[in-house]
Formats: C-alpha cells, sequence, structure tokens
C-alpha cells in the first residue's frame, strides 16, 4: 500500500503526557476536517513536501525509515482519513504508535485490540491516541482516547455562515456532536469522566502565543484537575 506523506521527520515530542519523548513523525497529506474550520492550523499537510522528507511510501519504507525510534506518531492532517492497518498490524519493533486524531472519525473496529485494556491491564497496549476535538467532534471516539487535549481558544471561529454551510454540504467526519469548538466546560466534563485532560494555547506557526499561554494558565489556576500542554518543540526551536 502507497502512502501520501507530506513530511516525516524525527523529533522529541512536544504535547501532551509524552512531551520531551523521541518520536519519529510521519505527516500525512490531507484533512476531513480543512482550514475552512481550522484557520489558524499550524501544519502543512496540503502536499507532499519532499525536501521535508514527504513522497509515497509503502508501510514497509516508513517503518524501516522509523527504525530505530520506538514511538512513532502518526499525525496529519487527520490520520484516521488513512487505512492504517497494514502499517501498525504485525509490526515487531515499534512499542507504541501514537495517533493524532480531531476526533471526528470513528476508531476503526481493527484497533480495538491494540487500546489499552480496562479488563487485562496485562495487555500490552501498541497503540496511543490523542484527540484534540475539532467542531464536529464524536463523543465515543473522545471516550475511547488516552489523553484529550483542547485547543484554547480554538483553530477558528464558527460563524452561522460556516455552520450553515457546512451543515448542508454533508461535513466532514460525523457531525452528530453541535458545530462548535469545545470549551473549558467540555474539557471538565471529560476530565471528570476519568479522562486525561490538557489545555493548550493557539500558538503561532513557530512561536508560543504568551497572551494565550497566560490565560490558559489562568484556567488551569482556577481549575488544577486540568494540564497545560505548551508546545515544547517550540519553545526548544525544533521541528
Amino acid at each position: 500500500m502507497l502512502y501520501k506523506v507530506a513530511e516525516r521527520f524525527k523529533s522529541i515530542q512536544g504535547e501532551g503526557v509524552y512531551a520531551g519523548t523521541p518520536m519519529a513523525f510521519i505527516r500525512f497529506v490531507g484533512c476531513s476536517v480543512g482550514k475552512r474550520i481550522c484557520q489558524h492550523c499550524d501544519t502543512d499537510f496540503d502536499k507532499t513536501y519532499p525536501w521535508r522528507g514527504g513522497g509515497e511510501f509503502t508501510e514497509r519504507d516508513l517503518l524501516l525509515w522509523a527504525y530505530p525510534y520506538r514511538h512513532v506518531c502518526l499525525t496529519g492532517g487527520e490520520p484516521l482519513d488513512q487505512d492504517l492497518e497494514p502499517l501498525i498490524k504485525d509490526n515487531e519493533h515499534v512499542d507504541l504508535f501514537h495517533i493524532e486524531t480531531s476526533g471526528t472519525k470513528e476508531i476503526p473496529d481493527w484497533m480495538e485490540e491494540y487500546l489499552l485494556s480496562v479488563t487485562n491491564p496485562s495487555f500490552m497496549q501498541r497503540i496511543w491516541i490523542c484527540v484534540s476535538p475539532k467542531p464536529g467532534f464524536i463523543e465515543d471516539v473522545v471516550d475511547a482516547a488516552d489523553e484529550v487535549k483542547v485547543i484554547v481558544p480554538g483553530l477558528g471561529e464558527m460563524t452561522d455562515a460556516l455552520r450553515k454551510q457546512l451543515w448542508e454540504s454533508g461535513p466532514p467526519g460525523s457531525y452528530n456532536n453541535v458545530l462548535r469548538w469545545p470549551g473549558l466546560e467540555d474539557a471538565l466534563r471529560w476530565e471528570a469522566a476519568g479522562k486525561i485532560v490538557f489545555l493548550q494555547p493557539r500558538n503561532a506557526k513557530f512561536d508560543v502565543d504568551k497572551q494565550n499561554l497566560l490565560y490558559v494558565q489562568d484556567l488551569i489556576r482556577d481549575n488544577p484537575q486540568l494540564r497545560l500542554s505548551v508546545q515544547l518543540h517550540k519553545i526548544l526551536k525544533v521541528q
């Protein structure tokens, strides 16, 4: 199978529970949410960038490139737009695949056996799911996440005109939820349900937005059950 990849790089994870962990990052081309919703998206996923490691690759190509890294981050765009089964199944070298998803795509059935098992704690988890919910997020997908990352104040503005346009045109993913960005109430609700929940300031493409960071710090000071994700890679100035 051939995957269209925007870029590949090896760096540290800058966000969430695994911040600071060396990872091999594979960014797929395309996103079913898109920049008409995420107007402030800071990633390039619209095409392949050969000078940044992008191109078309088989699963074997990608796994050989990732070796000997034991953590591989599958991101985008929206990685669940891809058929990830050939890449993940029967792989012996990667300890954990990290999937960064918008929460608007259902988790495929075949992934169930690779997710954290509550009924069998001795099971070796092979997939870690980080959901950063975008408008149209599916509650069942958030419920299945290992960690949840809420962007403050979101990556775009859901105007009435955009809501109407998306509703009438058949929006991406599954829009069973209202067409809105998740907020503090959602974050607190998910944390109360047992999720690890981060608030992450909306930042510029290469730099941390100090005003948004201060705002998020205030929110966490008042709600200490939540955690702060700062995009460490932007502070360290690495990819």
